[in-house]
This record gives structure tokens, C-alpha cells and sequence, in this order.
């Protein structure tokens, strides 16, 4: 009897909790599809996109309103089809946080790249804002 490494290493992922970036992650564009997990902490949720082909390439995303933040996006039609998306009402969009570390560590919030996903279709993608470079840090208070 022989015993499976590879799927012992690679449990079976939930399809449900999977999205896929068509053009991928800017700067990450070969790395299409993501496992979406959650965790509550300090009454926020943070949400993972754990890359299912490298599963150390990690991001930390939010919902903008956690912080007093919104958009008021447009979509380009090829953005919409993309999405496959009927309405923005169903659309969801995140921030990305970047962590710094230090002798007090800093989330860094980049609020030029919302991304933006159906959770209908489990479509996503990174949308750059190119009118403005902003971000914003959000102090982590002890």
C-alpha cells in the first residue's frame, strides 16, 4: 500500500471559497486563482487570498467601510464583462493591507488598488486608480 505525499500536502480546496483573477495580481499576473478565508479580530474582519499555486503568496484584504472609507468606482465595460457582473450592488470591494514591521508595526492600506470581486461568479480583479497615489496608514493601537 502506498501512501499519496502529494495529496496529503495538497488538501482538497472548497471550490466555493476559491476566486479566480483572470489577469492575475499586478506583479503577481501568473498566479490566477486564490483560496478566500476570513478571521475576526478587534470586531474588524480580515479577509486571505492565499495563492492555491504558492500557497506563501498571501494577501490581506478589507472591507474599506471598516475604516470609514468608500468608493465611487467606474468599471470599464471590458472590467464589467470581466466580472461578469449584472450590477455593481453585487460587487465586492476590498482594500489591500501591506504590513511593515518595526519597533511598532504599521498596515499599510493601498487605497489606489481596490480590488473588486463577485462573489456570484468568484471573479476578481485588481483595479488601479490611476487619477490619484494614495495610502493611507491605519496605526495599530495596543
Amino acid at each position: 500500500m502506498t501512501k499519496d505525499v502529494h495529496a496529503a500536502q495538497h488538501p482538497i480546496i472548497d471550490s466555493e471559497k476559491v476566486v479566480t483573477f483572470p489577469r492575475g495580481i499586478p506583479g503577481f499576473e501568473k498566479y490566477t486563482t486564490y483560496l478566500v478565508y476570513h478571521k475576526e479580530e478587534n470586531d474588524l474582519t480580515a479577509f486571505w487570498l492565499e495563492s492555491c499555486d504558492q500557497p506563501e503568496i498571501t494577501f490581506t484584504i478589507v472591507d474599506p467601510g471598516q475604516y470609514g472609507l468608500s468608493y465611487d468606482l467606474e468599471l470599464t465595460d471590458e472590467e464589467r464583462d470581466l466580472l461578469q457582473a449584472k450590477g455593481a450592488e453585487e460587487l465586492g470591494i476590498f482594500m489591500m493591507l501591506s504590513k511593515r514591521e518595526g519597533k511598532a508595526p504599521v498596515l499599510n492600506a493601498n487605497i489606489a488598488g481596490p480590488v473588486i470581486i463577485n462573489p456570484r461568479t468568484r471573479i476578481g480583479l485588481q483595479k488601479v486608480i490611476r487619477r490619484a497615489r494614495l495610502n493611507t496608514m491605519i496605526i495599530q493601537k495596543e
